[in-house]
């Protein structure tokens, strides 16, 4: 269910100008930790795997902190490597930096240095591109919370920002965005359902800002049904004794009504 990541304005720009994505991802976000204890769980994710094939794999430190993941093509006919990414902290153990490595691009890898408020949520992320001749700040994205101290708003320096909205169980409704060149808010995503479950990046704070660069807000519970740029979603789960996800099927179907099925399977290890 997962988007391949990537800095926050090349994705929002590319969304705009081809009106497509690959829907079948779930949802993360930023660092507030749920006050429902049915929401968390004591796994951590080992690896994704895509219809069978290796998609990310995850490195944790002693402390079960996550400190590398590597993403891949997802192809069956030659899988690679695509993206590397390292979690950085500071002696609080609060996630300070994130470095985005990209081997399949050039010129297109990042540092993400993260800022937080008094309340200890993230309030700023600022973008540096890497370069051979060393890095150039590109951006500056600013956070806003909502009463439910979830992410309501991403706005960047640039003047395109995304909206949240959820439901009162905390779960993403919609997904809106607008550009400088747009009179009002356009809708990419709403979301009808979710399970009562634990969401699959409930484990790290580092994967629910990488999702939410690209438009993927954090929920407390995994999506069942919802719709996004013009095709429909339904997802159907397997889960351990932790009431955590270990495969979701995905039936997608597109405008013209063609139906594809996606499956996701996850290795976790839990206490």
């Amino acid at each position: 269910m997962f988007e391949k990541t990537g800095y926050f304005l090349g994705f929002v720009f590319l969304l705009l100008s081809l009106f497509a994505l690959d829907n079948c991802r779930p949802k993360g976000d930023n660092d507030v930790m749920p006050m429902d204890s049915t929401a968390l769980s004591s796994c951590i994710l080992l690896n994704e795997k895509i219809n069978g094939v290796l998609l990310r794999a995850y490195e944790y430190d002693t402390t079960r902190k996550l400190t590398y993941m590597t993403e891949y093509s997802g192809s069956s006919q030659l899988n690679k490597i695509v993206k590397r990414y390292t979690f950085e902290y500071n002696n609080s153990n609060r996630l300070t930096v994130i470095r985005e490595t990209n081997l399949a691009e050039r010129d297109k890898s990042f540092i993400y240095e993260l800022d937080y408020n008094s309340k200890s949520q993230v309030k700023t992320i600022r973008p540096f591109r890497v370069y051979n001749s060393g890095t150039r700040a590109e951006d500056t994205l600013s956070l806003v919370y909502g009463t439910n101290d979830r992410v309501a708003e991403l706005t960047s320096l640039r003047g395109v920002t995304s909206k949240w909205e959820y439901d009162t169980a905390n779960n993403v409704k919609k997904w809106l965005i607008r550009t400088p060149l747009m009179k009002s808010d356009s809708l990419l995503a709403e979301y009808g359902s979710s399970d009562d479950k634990v969401n699959i990046y409930s484990f790290s704070q580092g994967m629910q800002l990488i999702n939410l660069l690209t438009g993927r807000a954090h929920s407390r519970r995994n999506p069942i049904k919802y719709t996004s740029l013009g095709q429909s979603v339904e997802a159907s789960y397997q889960y351990n004794e932790k009431r955590v996800p270990t495969l979701a099927v995905l039936k997608i179907k597109s405008s013209d009504n063609l139906l594809r099925e996606t499956v996701y399977a996850y290795e976790l290890n839990c206490k």
